[in-house]
């Protein structure tokens, strides 16, 4: 998540909207990718560091079966993996280091994209493990925990605990989206830190479009030390496809410079973000900051990947019992409402009668109606000169006698100035029928008997 600090220059933010990270030709140098090609299994790209983490010169692997990097054994069980059409997963293998008598235990994660294999590599040594795997303390329970929550903010700051506790992140946030792609962090977790991010908005700007798309198609990105340099991929054209390689579900895929430089101004020297996803689409972001380099084995990935599913999945079974049961209630009040609308001799009177009950409905700040040229209102609204045109464009824009703006700034540049009074309106055209017997109002539709406008701060 790219946050600034006013320190340094920022950087370019439409650049970074351009970018195609997954096409970056680089990889993260704490681990070696191999570019296999499927039917024989030999190597067409390699990044350029298997000489400094194996021994072995780049030259000497490509055009080469992959058993020339894993030895026999070890290739026989990558072959069985990648070959046994299962769901591929990371393993761990023995893999020779040239010219010595050493195997170096390393974590092989592959997959297939765009028509390639792709083996990448991590060494076991160094990476923070959860070795062994305890199904209680490290799933069982902190899945019940997540459960438990008894609203969303509550679910979102045990998640953040949780993932704190499984990582050793010294801060763990989680930031959600609007419709406009615009973050806000609800829920955060620090740790000897004095700067807190915890309900702070952000624009759409800081996560660009094809970013969000990444975290859509590949939900877990580890950024292992912001300082190091990447690793090149030769060739940097693959034989395969007769393109640059694309790292869209890497693990290791370097990083755009302009990313970097936010995580630099933040003092942060390594991240893991991991998407929230619910009915297909971003909800959200589970964002890992660390001062010093950390590195996450696949065991402890997968369970942070799992927790964010878990989450997600509460999220929308939340937000699914909260929408029935306001439509429930709200059934009721409307009844009420419409019962009142019918007795009244009235709209004007149905207005007058009804207006509170209409503002609780909506959980609005103010209410207009508006019949006959006639205006009334309840709670807290405009100047009548400043609603008048908010009403006249949504009226514009209504859909069988409904409109609603949660930007009124952008649908009436004139409310400018009361933007500490009104940020979003409803707007309802009642009785609408070529047969009412009312007349036509300026300003709403043309057969309506009347009007509504819910202001919402």
């Amino acid at each position: 998540m790219p946050i600034v600090e006013q320190r340094g220059t920022l950087p370019d933010l439409d650049r970074c909207a351009q970018q195609q990270v997954q096409i970056i030709g680089s990889i993260q140098p704490h681990g070696v990718l191999f570019a296999l090609s499927e039917a024989d299994l030999v190597v067409r790209q390699v990044s350029a560091n298997i000489s400094l983490l194996l021994g072995i010169s780049p030259d000497l692997v490509l055009g080469r079966s992959f058993e020339a990097v894993l030895g026999a054994e070890q290739f026989a069980r990558f072959r069985s993996q990648v070959l046994g059409g299962e769901p591929l997963a990371a393993t761990q293998l023995r893999v020779p280091v040239s010219g010595s008598a050493l195997e170096m235990q390393m974590y092989c994660a592959p997959h297939r994209h765009d028509g390639v294999l792709l083996a990448e590599l991590e060494p076991s040594q160094g990476a923070h493990s959860l070795e062994p795997l305890d199904i209680d303390a490290h799933i069982r329970i902190p899945l019940s925990r997540l459960e438990a929550a008894f609203d969303i903010p509550e679910l979102a700051r045990v998640t953040a605990i949780e993932i704190g506790k499984l990582t050793g992140f010294g801060r763990v946030m989680i930031y959600c989206f609007d419709e406009e792609w615009n973050g806000e962090v609800i829920a955060e977790v620090a740790v000897d830190s004095p700067v807190s991010y915890f309900g702070l908005r952000f624009p759409a700007s800081d996560i660009p479009a094809q970013a969000r798309q990444l975290f859509l198609i590949n939900p877990l990105r580890t950024i292992v030390d912001v300082n190091a340099a990447g690793e090149a991929i030769v060739p940097g054209i693959g034989p395969p496809t007769g393109r640059a390689l694309d790292l869209t579900r890497s693990v290791l895929r370097s990083v755009s410079p302009i990313h970097l430089e936010y995580l630099r101004n933040m003092g942060v020297q390594s991240s893991m973000t991991i998407s929230i996803i619910i009915a297909q689409r971003l909800w959200g972001l589970i964002a890992c900051h660390h001062p010093q380099p950390r590195r996450m084995a696949p065991s402890i990935r997968a369970v942070c990947e799992l927790i964010a599913q878990t989450f997600a999945s509460q999220i929308a079974s939340r937000i699914d019992n909260a929408v029935l049961l306001s439509r429930l209630n709200s059934r009721e009040r409307l009844d009420r409402i419409l019962a009142g609308i019918e007795a009244a001799g009235s709209f004007l009177d149905a207005a007058l009668s009804e207006g509170p009950r209409m503002m609780d409905l909506f959980d609005a700040d103010g209410l207009v109606s508006r019949t006959d040229r006639v205006i009334s209102s309840h709670g807290d609204v405009l100047e009548t000169e400043a609603m008048l045109p908010v009403i006249d464009k949504l009226r514009e824009i209504a859909s069988q006698g409904i409109a609603n703006s949660n930007a009124l700034g952008k649908l009436e540049s004139g409310i400018g100035p009361y933007s500490n009074q009104a940020s979003g309106a409803l707007y309802l055209s009642l009785a609408e029928t070529p047969t009412c017997s009312s007349p036509s109002i300026r300003g709403s539709c043309s057969s309506a008997c009347g009007s509504f406008t819910s202001c919402f701060r």
